[in-house]
């Protein structure tokens, strides 16, 4: 497990990375290897009360899940389906070691806050946890003891964008479930007792989300080169005519007008 988790993380990392889908909605899918706890189980029967009467040691199971829901950004909100299985052989009862056959599952449907923090475009961190309802099942040798309720769960990770609208992910998930039921202790001679448990699990999960966001569009092409008017022509040369009119060079200037006769003489007196 440890190495192709190693090997889809350096995938990821020579890939070109795409933007986060902030304002869009997602779907994910979640699945690795879980550690449960010692399952230790109370009795109360009557007036007799003993703690830790029967104790059951996991071995390494599994966690697998389903998740869909809406990212505003910094903040995201999911619907969260999931499924965790653990078997065990062995078992402590009434400070005695049995053999035997046996699992525990636990089903839960929970709704997730999520703050994320980090470069949208690249690795990317979050925290957050969940609530909901879970229902626990512990089966040994064909007995099987089991309970409906509320459940919580932490989670901390990682993320990267490895493809337009894909981003892979590593999570750790901290989850708890406290069930009771009733269990025939007639061979340790006690009456039908309530019991009370606790199904408490740590799981590592390699995910893979898709975002229905379209990717951002590109940047607007940078505008054309504006070109110079033309100067405008010189203006035409000139010349200055006798009469001081201002023609064009290539015209000829005006014929002045003739002068004015000379005035008549003045009559001489006799």
């Amino acid at each position: 497990m440890r190495k192709y988790l190693l090997a889809a993380v350096a995938a990821a990392a020579i890939t070109s990375p795409a933007m986060a889908r902030d304002g869009a909605g997602y779907v994910g899918v979640d699945l690795g290897a879980m550690l449960v706890e010692d399952l230790k189980v109370d009795v109360e029967s009557g007036t007799t009360t003993l703690d830790d009467f029967f104790i059951a040691d996991h071995k390494t199971g599994y966690d697998v899940g389903v998740n869909a829901g809406y990212d505003f950004g910094a903040l995201r909100a999911e619907a969260e389906l999931a499924y965790k299985r653990a078997n065990h052989d062995e078992y402590l009862v009434d400070g005695v070691i049995l053999d035997g056959d046996g699992r525990s599952t636990s089903m839960s449907i929970m709704g997730n806050l999520l703050l994320d923090f980090g470069a949208d475009d690249g690795w990317q961190g979050f925290v957050g946890g969940g609530v909901g309802l879970a229902r626990t099942r512990v089966s040994i040798d064909g007995d099987r003891i089991s309970d409906s309720g509320f459940a919580w769960q932490l989670l901390a990770g990682v993320r990267y964008p490895v493809a337009d609208n894909v981003d892979f992910g590593l999570k750790y998930r901290f989850y708890n479930h406290d069930f009771k039921d009733n269990l025939d202790l007639s061979d340790f001679d006690l009456a039908s007792s309530d019991l009370d448990s606790r199904f408490r699990s740590h799981s590592l999960l390699a995910s893979l989300t898709f975002n229905f966001g379209s990717a951002p569009p590109p940047p607007p092409p940078p505008p054309a080169p504006v070109e110079a008017p033309p100067p405008p022509p010189p203006p035409p040369a000139t010349q200055t005519c006798p009469d001081g009119s201002v023609i064009l060079a290539t015209d000829a200037c005006p014929v002045p007008p003739p002068p004015p006769p000379p005035p008549p003489p003045a009559p001489v007196r006799g």
